[in-house]
C-alpha cells in the first residue's frame, strides 16, 4: 500500500473554499498561505498543519490538523468573531472534495479562539480543524 499525505490537497480544498465564499470574502481583504508584507487587515491565513497517521494491515490514513488564523485590528473582538463565523459557515456548508485520490472520513467540529497579539493592538483568532483522511 502506498502511503502519501494528504496535506496539500487539504491545503488547497480550504484555500478554494474560504476564497471562494463572498460572505468571507465581503469582510477580509485575502485569504493567503504566505501574506505579503503590507498586506492590510482583516485577512485570513491558512497555517500550520499536522498528520498523524492511522492505519491497518489493509489500509492507511491520516489524521490531518490544521490551523486557520485571522488577524483584524478592529477595536474590540467582534470583527474577529464575525470572520471565525464567516469561515466556519463557509467550511461547514458542504463537504470538501480532495484532490489526488484523498477522502475524508470525518471532519471534526472546530475548536476557536480569539486573543489580543503580543503587538496589543492586533485581535487573533484561531480556528483549529481536524479531518480523519482515506
Amino acid at each position: 500500500m502506498p502511503i502519501q499525505t494528504a496535506l496539500w490537497p487539504v491545503q488547497v480544498a480550504l484555500f478554494q473554499r474560504l476564497s471562494n465564499d463572498p460572505v468571507l470574502s465581503s469582510i477580509v481583504t485575502g485569504v493567503f498561505d504566505y501574506v505579503p508584507d503590507e498586506q492590510s487587515k482583516p485577512y485570513v491565513r491558512i497555517g500550520e498543519p499536522l498528520s498523524d497517521p492511522f492505519s491497518n494491515k489493509t489500509s492507511y490514513g491520516e489524521e490531518v490538523s490544521t490551523v486557520i488564523h485571522t488577524w483584524s485590528s478592529a477595536m474590540g473582538k467582534k470583527q474577529s468573531y464575525d470572520i471565525i463565523n464567516a469561515a466556519i459557515k463557509a467550511l461547514y456548508a458542504q463537504p470538501l472534495s480532495l484532490d489526488g485520490g484523498f477522502s475524508i472520513v470525518k471532519m471534526d467540529e472546530p475548536r476557536t479562539q480569539v486573543f489580543d497579539d503580543i503587538d496589543g493592538k492586533t485581535n487573533h483568532g484561531v480556528i483549529r480543524l481536524k479531518f480523519w483522511i482515506k
